[in-house]
């Protein structure tokens, strides 16, 4: 019975957040709340008009007319939070998520889930995510591709393996299908200024118009070289803007993680000036809960660490926010949620797509996360060997078969980790 309960439980839960994600049936509960709403209130005065007796004293009088109030408050109340709950979604999943195939939106032929089947990634057998972080700040000019990771999930297990690229990756290949291809046919190479995370800009700026027609062609140069990097076909990304990253761990209550070392807050050096920045605090090491502050700071200090070392704690912070995003936990936090990521998070995913994922991120979470930098440990950044990093990553995404350990056979210590092969990120974080 137990068992039965949490399985129905469960399948509300999974109906509740597929309905949420679906504008059409966001815009018909906000009207039939409200529309339910007033007619109860209709109802409960009307009952209470025609039960009133004929000459009431002022004492009866005013307690009818206290518990009609309370009575019409306790149906408003929750019902206009239901009604701005639904509003607020519906503008959320409008905005956010796209609505066709545009180059620069949606990813032209990307894997799509098959809509009405019980399993719609059931002919998708990996889906491949491009998760950036852009640090557009006021104080610099253009877009950053600041954080470049991608995520590639088994659909059926919900196995992910997370590949960190180094923003100092140079050298790196454009596909013929990029019109970039044309200017840079032998890699993006014109020494340390020609770096992966410069991409963006050589797109968006410098041979803007080798992409007509494209609203956004800084991220379909990333995404396609990337692409050819990795050896993998980018089927849709996601962007948050690092400003709003401090903002959405905060909407989401914090961040527990742990932190392997003392973290400096501040530090590094003036771009300008070359003058070393002062540090104005630690985050201190152990299992500790950050607020969006100390995440933010994590996740980027460079002080007393290099790009390499910074990747990592940039991937343990996605596993953890990936591992403790709980839907039904955040409900109460949604509005918050709402205004962050409406105002800093772009994503290439559909609209007409958006409850596939929702079963795809349930998977997820189920699923073990692993976590494969490509860091100067592994490959010569200035001069890199993109066949070998292919061939990493072709290794890490195939699955494994289970070996049988032989009868009799004594423990051993534990290896140190293969830094060419995915780890698990609940191990290395």
């Amino acid at each position: 019975a137990g068992a039965g309960l949490l399985a129905l439980r469960g399948d509300v839960v999974a109906r509740v957040l597929t309905a949420s994600v679906q504008p059409r049936t966001l815009l018909v509960a906000g009207v039939t709340i409200a529309v339910v709403a007033a007619a109860w209130c209709v109802t409960v005065l009307a009952t209470a008009w025609t039960a009133r007796p004929e000459r009431p004293s002022v004492a009866p009088r005013a307690l009818g007319v206290a518990l009609v109030a309370a009575l019409c408050t306790a149906i408003a109340a929750p019902s206009s939070v239901g009604v701005r709950y639904a509003l607020i979604q519906r503008d959320v999943v409008t905005s956010l998520f796209t609505t066709g195939t545009t180059s620069g939106t949606a990813v032209a032929g990307g894997a799509v889930p098959v809509q009405g089947k019980a399993d719609p990634w059931a002919g998708v057998p990996r889906v491949n995510m491009l998760l950036l972080g852009s640090d557009a700040g006021r104080d610099r000019t253009g877009v950053r591709t600041d954080s470049m990771i991608v995520a590639s999930i088994d659909t059926h297990t919900g196995d992910a393996v997370l590949f960190g690229l180094p923003r100092n990756l140079e050298r790196v290949p454009f596909p013929a299908s990029d019109p970039l291809s044309k200017v840079w046919p032998n890699g993006f190479d014109c020494g340390s200024v020609c770096l992966l995370n410069a991409v963006w800009e050589q797109a968006a700026t410098t041979h803007r118009d080798l992409f007509p027609g494209d609203p956004n062609p800084g991220l379909t140069a990333t995404r396609d070289v990337i692409g050819e990097v990795l050896g993998l076909k980018i089927d849709t990304y996601t962007i948050i803007d690092l400003s709003g990253f401090q903002a959405l761990v905060d909407a989401m209550g914090g961040v527990d993680i742990n932190v392997p070392r003392r973290i400096p807050i501040g530090g590094g050096h003036n771009q300008a000036t070359g003058n070393a920045l002062p540090i104005y605090g630690y985050i201190e090491p152990g299992r500790q809960h950050l607020d969006g502050y100390h995440a933010l700071w994590f996740s980027r200090s460079r002080e007393g660490s290099d790009d390499y070392d910074r990747m990592g704690r940039q991937r343990c912070m996605v596993s953890a926010l990936l591992d403790q995003a709980n839907p039904v936990q955040l409900l109460a936090r949604y509005p918050a949620l709402a205004k962050v990521a409406k105002n800093n998070i772009q994503s290439g995913i559909r609209q007409q797509d958006l409850a596939a994922w929702v079963t795809l991120v349930e998977r997820i979470q189920r699923g073990k996360i692993r976590s494969l930098p490509t860091t100067n440990k592994v490959v010569d950044v200035t001069d890199p060997d993109f066949a070998k990093i292919r061939r990493l990553v072709a290794t890490a995404i195939t699955p494994k078969v289970a070996s049988t350990p032989t009868p009799g056979a004594t423990a051993t210590a534990r290896p140190k980790p293969d830094l060419a092969t995915a780890q698990d990120a609940k191990a290395v974080c």
